[in-house]
């Protein structure tokens, strides 16, 4: 199986910060799981996930894909091997097609499966052009829902093994959010999830929930395993914060 994750004492320092965004950060993701990481912005939440597609390189440490070290990947294989869904959908002066084979050649009957997976179906078949429609500059016709199911439907396009979610909460209203939900479900299935969590609901089926702290792991398990240790997860959960936003 693909997207086994190994991350080994990655330390990564910021030329200008006093104190590391990680420090000796040690973890293997197994292939197929989803791993949710909380924890207050500035925990290294971010910078972790940055480190898959090389976005950045730990100051020391190694982070592998597939028992391969990723400075060993040439880039353009390690990042067909990651697909990213944040809130921040860049979105290019071009058709819907093209906007989410990203670069890769049209095939239009693959851009139709990933459309009607993430839910969009139905919205670009009412677009005068449908699938060949443009969409202006960054796509400001399109609502945040629609925007985020897109970034969806180029993730289910790329067919990457590993999964980089960062869910920033949106604003959005309950009906698109359930669409949302249904479409992440079908991208999320067989494949390695990175989940940069901000919804306690996302995060309770995870596999694993990783709480990080100041560059650190500071508690790992299951939902119901944290609660029962009553530390830094469980307060997390209790503050109404973190239910809608953090």
């Amino acid at each position: 199986a693909q997207g086994e994750i190994c991350f080994d004492h990655v330390t990564l320092q910021y030329p200008s910060a006093t104190s590391p965004a990680l420090n000796g950060v040690s973890l293997t993701i197994q292939p197929g799981q989803t791993v949710a990481f909380v924890g207050p912005s500035g925990s290294g939440k971010t910078t972790l996930a940055n480190l898959l597609p090389r976005f950045l390189d730990p100051s020391s440490g190694q982070v592998s894909l597939d028992g391969v070290p990723l400075k060993d990947w040439s880039l353009a294989s390690l990042r067909r091997q990651v697909a990213f869904v944040s809130q921040d959908v860049i979105m290019f002066n071009d058709s819907i097609a093209h906007n989410i084979a990203l670069g890769e050649t049209v095939d239009n009957a693959r851009v139709w499966s990933a459309l009607e997976a993430a839910n969009l179906g139905d919205f670009v078949r009412g677009l005068p052009h449908q699938e060949n429609t443009l969409v202006g500059h960054n796509a400001t016709q399109l609502s945040g829902g629609q925007r985020q199911r897109l970034a969806i439907a180029r993730a289910i396009y790329k067919d990457a093994p590993v999964l980089i979610l960062d869910e920033a909460t949106s604003a959005l209203d309950n009906a698109s959010e359930q669409l949302v939900k249904e479409a992440l479900q079908t991208l999320m299935q067989n494949r390695t999830c990175i989940v940069i969590a901000h919804r306690l609901s996302t995060i309770e089926h995870a596999d694993v929930i990783v709480v990080m702290q100041s560059g650190q792991i500071i508690e790992m398990g299951t939902h119901a395993q944290l609660m029962m240790q009553h530390g830094v997860y469980t307060a997390l959960h209790a503050s109404a914060t973190y239910q809608q936003d953090a």
